[in-house]
């Protein structure tokens, strides 16, 4: 072998031998994997139960009141600035990856814009969502 492999082996060998303890750590992140409506959706302005879903169970007692947030922010006609929509958490699923909401405040404006605000919630395991998620919806004619 030439110098310079020999070189090249005991070098990697001595990064392997002292890199032997390390431990990598992965950061697990609660993520929101669909809604229903999904977003961009056109929805009926009947609608009374948005579902979120989650990539992991979440923790019940991280859940505010604040933790889903619909408005209306605009229409097709004119601009409507965060209009709050009464809405309430009505259950968890069995596995606790989806929370269904009832919305309180029916029917919704035709041609209206409205933006699902998800934030501050925990799994489980302590995780949190990594970020605020934001869906949005369109309300199409009866």
């Amino acid at each position: 072998m030439k110098p310079v492999r020999i070189l090249l082996v005991l070098l990697l060998l001595a990064l392997g031998i002292s890199c032997g303890d390390s431990k990598i750590e992965v950061q697990n992140t609660l993520l929101v994997i669909d809604t229903y409506p999904s977003n961009g959706s056109v929805i009926s302005p009947n609608i009374s139960q948005i579902i979120v879903f989650f990539s992991s169970a979440i923790d019940e007692n991280s859940i505010s009141k604040d933790s889903f947030k619909l408005e209306l922010v605009g229409s097709i006609d004119t601009k409507v600035e965060g209009s709050a929509v009464n809405t309430e958490v009505l259950s968890l699923s069995d596995d606790k990856t989806s929370v269904y909401l009832t919305i309180k405040d029916t029917p919704l404006s035709v041609g209206g814009v409205y933006r699902l605000t998800i934030s501050e919630i925990k799994s489980t395991t302590g995780s949190n969502l990594a970020q605020n998620f934001y869906k949005f919806f369109t309300v199409g004619s009866k």
